[in-house]
């Protein structure tokens, strides 16, 4: 990254070229890793996951009629209070897997939370702070950006994360594709009245060693493809995900995280609510201390 005098005024780039082939891909820190400016922030041991988590999860999966499409979201997550289902996983009647967690992140506002998406893209590092049992690789593309007058949204909206980690036992590569909540026909002019201080929106791609597979798909070439490529085209219009922060009448906040994926195993369900349990629950670790130093000092990261 190289800033300009400016902080809000600056070109963001990649830390490292991209590898398509997973030469580099590894867990956790190694020595290179901890002499960057913000491994302090590193910690291996990851939280428990919380009771109301944990009680969601026994009880999966849910009925399937509890859940709701990715294209009804603009009405079940920008309503008051509730849905039914806030943790847990069910398979939707057309056999999309959705999961729903909650977390409770007080003090975490939505503008730390956009900080985050734009910061910890371009850098294997920065991810690995968020899940460092499962985060191996990230990279974003276009490798480029001028974030000049850029908001803080404006900084990862239009932009691919391709990452490579683990869900439960699995490796995959995966793409996100983060766009604007509009295009899921979310009205952002509601977000004030309910709340909504941050959501963030994408298209999701899963390594196919996740998906229902039969003899089929294993014996032909579509199963390597699914496994081994990261994409800028071609997502099916299925698979999402939100995290939304919103605040709560007592003035703390709280991340309410949904994904679609489209044709995956219940056994998905568990460990991505797992997955992401533990990353969203990290977060609140990292990001008032992280967005303080790196939000406002952002010309000390490299």
């Amino acid at each position: 990254m190289a800033p300009a005098k400016d902080m809000d005024s600056f070109i963001s780039v990649n830390q490292e070229s991209y590898d398509p082939d997973g030469k580099d891909y590894y867990l956790g820190y190694r020595e290179a890793d901890f002499k960057r400016p913000f491994a302090k922030y590193y910690n291996p041991v990851t939280p428990a996951i919380s009771d109301e988590v944990q009680k969601g999860l026994s009880a999966s999966p849910w009925a399937s009629s509890i859940g709701h499409t990715p294209w009804e979201a603009k009405t079940h997550m920008l309503r008051s209070g509730y849905t039914l289902l806030e943790n847990g996983y069910t398979t939707l009647p057309d056999g999309t897997l959705y999961i729903a967690v909650r977390t409770s992140i007080p003090q975490i506002t939505g503008d730390a939370y956009n900080w985050w998406f734009g910061w910890h893209l371009t850098d294997t590092s920065r991810y690995k702070l968020w899940n460092p049992i499962a985060h191996q690789y990230a990279w974003r593309y276009p490798n480029t950006m001028d974030w000049s007058n850029k908001s803080l949204p404006e900084r990862y909206i239009n932009t691919y994360s391709f990452i490579s980690e683990f869900i439960g036992n699995d490796c995959s590569k995966l793409t996100v594709a983060f766009i604007d909540p509009q295009e899921l026909g979310i009205d952002k002019s509601k977000f004030e009245e309910q709340g909504i201080e941050a959501m963030v929106v994408g298209r999701i791609k899963v390594g196919g060693m996740i998906l229902l597979t039969g003899p089929q798909i294993r014996e032909s070439k579509l199963a390597d493809r699914l496994c081994t490529e990261h994409i800028t085209s071609g997502f099916d219009n299925k698979s999402f995900l939100i995290h939304q922060v919103r605040r709560k009448p007592d003035g703390e906040r709280e991340l309410r995280s949904r994904f679609w994926i489209a044709g995956a195993t219940p056994q998905v369900g568990h460990d991505l609510v797992v997955h992401c349990a533990i990353e969203m629950s990290r977060k609140s670790c990292i990001h008032s201390r992280g967005k303080a130093e790196y939000g406002q000092l952002i010309d000390m990261v490299e």
